[in-house]
């Protein structure tokens, strides 16, 4: 086998290129005092196995980690460090073992024991990637497509089956991580802004720490739910493409692109409505999300609005109603959505309702808020109860 030591320190690639010749197992190809001159190597040779020192200077090991998958994830990473809190946080990212400084033979030995357990067990894993899946004469509905959910509460699902398998996740903030790249799907997002927005309260070398561990939890979770998306990484900067992942705000958001309300489209609208269990993402109170999700409240009222109003228009008064009261519980100082209410129960000859219901909201302004209805309100409240 075949490997390259990457540390800035010149007697400590010396000591494991040493330790390296005397157990013979691993031919050591050279040594590299920085990242930059390591991955350049990388890019121009194939070897199996880099021992990789974590503190360096300019680039660390964990972002020149970063950079040696995208070269080839088949490469085996071997973290050194002289830092034991490191360590923990180091065997999660791609890494096969790791390693403390000062490097020992023995401690070497059972590391270079493990690279060749998995080189012997490579076959094996290879034989069972070719293995194909009979090919499924099922529904569509059969399919296996994962799910996101984002309208109040953000989880991921194994598929779109009711009972499919919700995902754990291992901490908060790589949650949160999916979801910031996630809400800027396709797009390159830099390090800096993910550290600014994910992790302004901690030291910047811990909140790289915590960067590079909830990206290798993302990129985990792909390849175990075998999603088609992928978490990029390019010039400092993650991108995340979804793939076969279907999500509930792609869509309403297409859904919620209609052009008016028709007997063609009123079905799949209902369906549409259906999907807003709640403000985008609003239990994890992202700030980061509050214009999307003001964005997407407008859309769902809007929708809401339309559809009360078609049903108000084909005499399903009763349906129109009961949309706009359950619309009224999340926006209860909407003018527009006490009008439309009072039209419906006026469309339905009952004077009461149109009472009852402009009675309600002028008290729920003047006790909350201290304001009376608009002119405009008050004026079709009159109206309505002149006839």
């Amino acid at each position: 086998m075949r490997a390259i030591v990457i540390d800035d320190e010149k007697p400590a690639q010396l000591h494991l290129e040493r330790l390296l010749l005397s157990d013979g197992r691993i031919t050591p190809v050279q040594c590299f005092s920085t990242a930059r001159d390591g991955l350049d190597f990388l890019a121009k040779e194939r070897v199996d196995v880099v021992f990789l020192d974590i503190g360096m200077p300019e680039m660390n090991g964990l972002e020149a980690a970063e950079y040696i998958q995208q070269l080839d994830n088949n490469i085996r990473i071997i973290f050194v460090t002289a830092y034991a809190d490191h360590a923990v946080e180091a065997f999660e990212l791609h890494a096969l073992d790791y390693v403390l400084k000062p490097v020992s033979s023995a401690r070497l030995g059972k590391t270079i024991d493990r690279i060749a357990a998995w080189r012997s067990a490579m076959p094996e894993m290879a034989a069972a990637a070719e293995v194909k899946e009979p090919v499924s004469n099922a529904a569509e509905d059969d399919i296996q497509l994962p799910g996101l959910l984002t309208f109040k509460h953000l989880d991921i699902y194994r598929s779109l089956k009711p009972e499919a398998i919700k995902h754990k996740w291992r901490t908060t903030k790589s949650q949160e991580l999916f979801a910031f790249l996630f809400h800027h799907r396709g797009e390159w997002v830099s390090k800096e802004i993910l550290l600014d927005k994910l992790w302004a309260d901690v030291t910047l070398e811990k909140g790289l720490t915590h960067l590079h561990t909830s990206v290798y939890q993302i990129r985990k979770l792909l390849k175990e739910w075998s999603m088609t998306g992928k978490l990029e990484y390019n010039m400092n900067r993650y991108r995340l493409l979804p793939g076969n992942l279907v999500s509930d705000v792609e869509q309403f958001e297409q859904g919620a692109g209609y052009a008016e309300v028709t007997s063609t489209n009123v079905e799949d609208l209902r369906e549409i409505i259906l999907l807003y269990r709640g403000d985008y993402l609003e239990e994890h109170d992202y700030s980061w999300a509050q214009s999307k999700a003001r964005e997407l409240r407008r859309k769902y009222i809007r929708l809401v609005m339309d559809l009360a109003e078609w049903n108000m228009k084909h005499g399903r008064g009763k349906d129109a109603a009961e949309q706009l009261l359950d619309l009224q519980e999340r926006e209860p100082y909407a003018e527009e959505i006490c009008r439309l209410m009072m039209k419906v129960y006026a469309s339905m000859g009952d004077g009461s309702a149109i009472l009852q219901v402009y009675s309600s909201f002028a008290k729920t302004l003047l006790e909350d808020l201290g304001h009376q209805p608009e002119p405009e309100t008050s004026r079709i409240f009159q109206e309505l109860t002149a006839k």
